[in-house]
């Protein structure tokens, strides 16, 4: 897998919402180097999917597959639905950077990202309503 870091940037993070509903593998308790001394919880990685299935053998393999081809090539540069992840230690490796942690989860539509208003002078707000400026 072969990703540069302006790739890598153009990726939905773990925390944000994505474009489309569907279950997600995200990534957390990232480093650069899996011999790094941590001293805090690391950085956020990507948010893989909208996957059809998230799949493990053994602690030691990781298989998933994407709904759609293009969601795949988008994160993986190569064709298929279905792709393996690396495991190196105890760690979760993607795109040249190492994760202690990972989750899969769903996201439901209504925490999606809205669509960009293109006719509205005033935006519509996308933050959650509760903590929101919009209610200001």
């Amino acid at each position: 897998m072969t990703h540069d870091a302006k790739t890598l940037n153009t990726l939905p993070i773990y925390g944000e919402k994505p474009a489309f509903p569907g279950m997600y593998l995200g990534l957390l308790h990232g480093r650069d180097d899996p011999k790094q001394k941590m001293d805090g919880w690391g950085f956020h990685g990507p948010m893989i999917g909208p996957l059809q299935w998230f799949h493990t053998t053994y602690a030691c393999t990781i298989r998933i597959a994407f709904e759609l081809e293009s969601d795949a090539l988008r994160y993986f540069d190569i064709p298929g639905i279905e792709h393996e992840l690396e495991l190196t230690s105890d760690m979760l490796a993607y795109g040249g950077k190492f994760y202690g942690d990972w989750t899969v989860y769903a996201v439901n539509p209504q925490d999606c990202e809205l669509p960009v208003d293109t006719f509205r002078r005033n935006q519509r707000c996308a933050g959650h309503w509760a903590h929101s400026a919009c209610l200001r």
